[in-house]
């Protein structure tokens, strides 16, 4: 399979209405890709530990509850193909009191694609969001799933890509989506765009 295979699919039907509906959602931009380019990396997990993420350990759909590299490496073979999502967003957006709605609304796409894909015959289809659905779903309450009890929102709630160890600045950047590296102490002011990204894995 060619470099170029690899990274961008055919956009043959109904991968072309899944491309589609993501962008009527919401989405910036949106892509097939082969899950071959996926790298998943253990560095990035040991990102996610606090205090650099306030998520880890907090809910069952981060580090360290969630599988870990080796097993998301051999589960994402499963797969072979992933829509892959984008949402651009001001810097500004990123801090302040609208955060965790520019969050909530890309578990809302990908979890809205990801039943989309299921009902188009892609059964297995999986959602995987942007950053950890504790603080945007919820942020006063433990985690029911950590108590033993069913989750509160099963219909929203996903892993991100980087708490499978998915380098999501990597793989923006092979498939031509420029992103700009945005931490708690970086001044937006500085800072041209924002982009948050998701996926939906297809099998």
């Amino acid at each position: 399979m060619s470099n170029r295979r690899k990274r961008l699919l055919p956009y043959a039907s109904p991968f072309v209405m899944l491309i589609r509906k993501a962008i009527s959602l919401g989405a910036s931009e949106a892509l097939l890709i082969s899950t071959d380019i996926l790298s998943i990396q253990d560095e990035i997990i040991e990102m996610c530990r606090a205090p650099k993420c306030e998520g880890f350990g907090q809910c069952a759909n981060c580090p360290p509850h969630v599988m870990g590299p080796a097993e998301a490496r051999k589960w994402i073979k499963n797969f072979s193909e992933a829509l892959l999502v984008k949402q651009d967003l001001p810097p500004s957006d990123l801090f302040g009191p609208n955060e965790m709605e520019r969050f909530q609304r890309m578990f809302t796409l990908v979890t809205s694609l990801e039943k989309i894909a299921r009902n188009r015959g892609f059964e297995q289809a999986t959602g995987l969001g942007a950053g950890s659905c504790k603080p945007v779903f919820c942020p006063e309450d433990v985690c029911s799933v950590l108590q033993g009890k069913a989750c509160r929102l099963p219909h929203l709630a996903r892993p991100s890509l980087e708490a499978l160890g998915i380098n999501v600045f990597e793989l923006a950047k092979s498939v031509g989506w420029p992103m700009n590296k945005i931490l708690r102490e970086t001044d937006p002011r500085t800072v041209s765009s924002a982009a948050l990204i998701g996926m939906v894995l297809l099998c």
